[in-house]
């Protein structure tokens, strides 16, 4: 019969902040270990918030991390993408084993990697839902352009650019995005006769 061992759940964000605010905090001078343990060991007895009570952590074989990247392009209006990397205990490389892509609406993209970074499995996880082309299609109707290519295209993008840089002009009180660059302080100066 195998034991199905359940551990506290440590909230790491939170504590990682700490560590980060006793480093700040030292201004350059370093710090022993047993300062450090002192300054965490107080933090955690008041500040209850650093340890999940809901929550429990059940050490695994395998673990996942994010690792997001921009998307330079009108794409990277409605989505972020990463790349999530498996991790095995038993491999003493220290490089992930596998690795996989996402492609996330902004709105969910924390919430994703937040979530992908909390697991710990003693097996292996597969998932396979969507499709990038799928979210490029979505993400071009969102925008406005009949197909995802147009999102590629310089001369689409300069007139969608145009459009937005006008309708902030506008919410502004200017006329339109010249009307607010004449009127800029980093317009460049008129020479004078």
């Amino acid at each position: 019969m195998t034991k199905f061992e359940q551990k506290m759940k440590i909230n790491r964000k939170d504590l990682k902040w700490f560590i980060k605010n006793i480093r700040y905090h030292s201004d350059g001078k370093e710090i022993t270990d047993e300062e450090l343990v002192d300054e965490l060991a107080s933090y955690m007895e008041t500040n209850p918030r650093c340890i999940d009570m809901d929550g429990v952590s059940n050490p695994g074989r395998f673990n996942y991390s994010t690792v997001g990247y921009g998307v330079f392009s009108l794409f990277g209006e409605k989505y972020r993408m990463g790349r999530i990397e498996i991790f095995d205990s038993e491999d003493d490389s220290g490089y992930a084993v596998s690795e996989g892509i996402y492609t996330m609406p902004h709105i969910a993209a924390n919430q994703f990697e937040d979530f992908i970074q909390s697991l710990e499995t003693d097996l292996p996880i597969n998932i396979e839902i969507g499709s990038h082309e799928w979210c490029e299609k979505e993400c071009a109707k969102s925008l406005g352009f009949e197909t995802p290519e147009e999102m590629r295209d310089p001369e689409k993008i300069k007139a969608y650019q145009r459009k937005k840089n006008d309708i902030y002009a506008k919410e502004r009180g200017y006329k339109d995005w010249d009307d607010l660059m004449a009127n800029s302080k980093f317009a460049p100066k008129k020479k004078e006769d």
